[in-house]
């Protein structure tokens, strides 16, 4: 099995206490805590999975996350320029920052309750027996909802 790998990764793998290692802190959000959830403190905000792990079942996490960067790199730069040169004392920024934040949550809010929405009804789906009412209720939602199964992949994220 060990054919082909680096010897030192062999090694290592080998080497380690496998009650040490685990994968079950990691928790995906429901599209439910992304209407509600907080996102924001002060002068820092979150972005990628920090703000919206969800299942894999779109393909989209990594999407996501560059669709944040960009929206986030929009909104401080357009606070950021549009600052005097008087008003650019670390008050004034935290607080021009701290909005460029708010604008930058609640931009994405909607499309990470739809993308994750999306995600949770397909893994119910995926994840129920083939004649379960979970199942059926998930298809009713998702025909209703997402009529355009490729819609999660058309987000344009406009102008820099």
């Amino acid at each position: 099995i060990t054919e082909g790998f680096p010897s030192d990764a062999v090694e290592m793998i080998e080497g380690s206490d496998l009650d040490s290692l685990s994968i079950t802190h990691l928790r995906y959000h429901a599209p439910w805590e992304m209407l509600v959830g907080r996102f924001r403190r002060g002068p820092i905000t979150v972005a990628g999975d920090a703000m919206h792990a969800m299942g894999p079942f779109l393909g989209q996490g990594g999407s996501a996350a560059l669709e944040d960067a960009v929206v986030l790199a929009r909104n401080l730069g357009r606070k950021i320029a549009s600052l005097s040169p008087y008003e650019r004392g670390k008050e004034i920024m935290t607080d021009k920052i701290g909005q460029a934040f708010d604008q930058y949550v609640e931009e994405r809010r909607m499309r990470m309750v739809r993308l994750a929405t999306q995600a949770y009804l397909t893994g119910l789906i995926l994840g129920s027996p083939p004649m379960s009412i979970t199942k059926f209720i998930a298809v009713i939602i998702m025909a209703i909802l997402f009529r355009d199964r490729n819609e999660h992949a058309k987000f344009d994220c406009g102008n820099l």
